[in-house]
Parts: C-alpha cells; structure tokens; sequence
C-alpha cells in the first residue's frame, strides 16, 4: 500500500464550465444561431404526418407553423412521400 501525497492530486475543475471549456465545439455562443438541417423529402407512414399540412391542390401542401410549399407524391411502388419545394426562400428544383 503506498503513502497518500497531496501532490498527486490533480488540480482543476471538474464541473460544466470546465466540460465545456474542453469541448468548446458543443455549445454555441448566446446569440449565434444555428443552422438546421430541414428534411426535403419525406416518406409517409400514415396520414397523421400531414397533421402539420393544410392541403391546396391534389398535389401541394402548405406547411402550419413554416408557411413551406411542400407536394405529395406517389411512387410507383404505391409509397406515398411528401417533399420541400422552396429551402429557404428559394426553390429546390428550377
């Protein structure tokens, strides 16, 4: 068994401040907003997903909160998937 010596003991903090110190990647700072990655195509599951949809044509759909132009389409394997039609103010296809 070998004698207790203070000097072993690491210094420094252990808490978050020190955490996020160390991995200075993880947070962004107050203010600085970032980006998020919005889907552009979608399969559908069940009708529930278009819960969040008003429906403008046959083929349109108009997102609730995003105010997105989105359309429904069907393959021809019989699945159904809703896609994005305008990212960020501009469109996705030309």
């Amino acid at each position: 068994m070998s004698d207790f010596k203070v000097n072993d003991i690491q210094g420094g903090s252990s808490g978050m401040d020190a955490f996020f110190e160390s991995e200075p990647q993880i947070i962004t700072p107050y203010g600085q907003k970032t980006a998020v990655a919005k889907p552009q195509r979608i399969k559908l599951g069940s009708l529930a997903q278009l819960d969040g949809f008003h429906r403008l044509s046959a083929e349109t759909l108009v997102h609730k909160s995003t105010q997105d132009l989105w359309s429904i389409k069907r393959e021809g394997n019989g699945e159904y998937f809703i896609e994005r039609l305008f990212q960020d103010n501009s469109p996705v296809r030309g």
